[in-house]
């Protein structure tokens, strides 16, 4: 097999399991009482527990230390993360938008 394709593949995968991730603490209805806690500590806090942009800097970060890394620095995976996670939640917003059930 092709190593640009399996590096393509994990690099993907890396990307959608931060997504996932990112999105989950962000949105679900799990993590409400999570959010409101850390609004409850100190404003800015809720604020960056409900920013999927923000969520997912952590989480990147997490997924390098924990897991594996993306691009194989600690920081880049963080921005990398990022990235992902706003460029794959501003695709899944504008495909919502377009659901007449939302």
């Amino acid at each position: 097999m092709d190593t640009n394709i399996v590096f393509f593949h994990e690099f993907l995968t890396w990307a959608l399991v931060c997504f996932g991730i990112s999105f989950t603490i962000t949105y679900s209805k799990v993590f409400t009482g999570l959010r409101k806690k850390a609004t409850q500590l100190h404003p800015m806090l809720g604020y960056f527990s409900g920013c999927p942009m923000c969520m997912g800097f952590w989480v990147g970060l997490f997924l390098s230390y924990f897991w594996i890394s993306a691009t194989g620095s600690f920081i880049l995976d963080g921005f990398f993360g990022l990235a992902a996670s706003w460029i794959l939640y501003c695709i899944s917003w504008r495909l919502a938008l377009h659901d007449p059930a939302v």
